[in-house]
């Protein structure tokens, strides 16, 4: 996983999604209206809790739409936990020093929703991935 550094807010963040959730955020990413917390594989059911009570109660402190995603090593599962559409297909390759392109191919009827409005949640993805897997580059076919 690529380092990443964080700020005093978004440090006061994590440890407020940690104690309300009982658990460890791997990683979390800012959005105007919107936060992505990145936790351990098998974790995101207890973080969301019965009902979506515990990540109701997270939205409400942050005033965000919350998004929790559960991490894997393999790129290839970590993207379809990312990708809330049914993929087609999905394409990884790797250069000599290491950065990833990934290409997603979903049905036409499905861009739309993986893309979202303006490009957001596409560049959400992006975002991840290059934090999460060093991928340098994210398309949809």
């Amino acid at each position: 996983m690529a380092t990443a550094t964080y700020d005093t807010e978004m440090i006061r963040t994590l440890s407020m999604f940690e104690s309300m959730t009982d658990v460890e955020a791997r990683d979390c990413m800012m959005k105007e209206d919107e936060a992505y917390f990145i936790v351990p594989e098998g974790k995101a059911g207890m973080a969301i809790g019965k009902g979506g009570k515990v990540v109701k109660k997270v939205q409400n402190q942050l005033g965000k739409n919350v998004k929790i995603f559960e991490y894997k090593d393999n790129l290839g599962a970590f993207v379809n936990n990312l990708v809330s559409v049914d993929i087609r297909s999905l394409d990884i390759d790797e250069d000599e020093n290491g950065g990833k392109t990934v290409e997603i191919n979903v049905s036409n009827d499905n861009k739309g929703r993986l893309v979202g409005k303006d490009g957001d949640n596409i560049d959400s993805i992006r975002d991840i991935l290059k934090r999460t897997h060093n991928v340098n580059e994210v398309t949809v076919k």
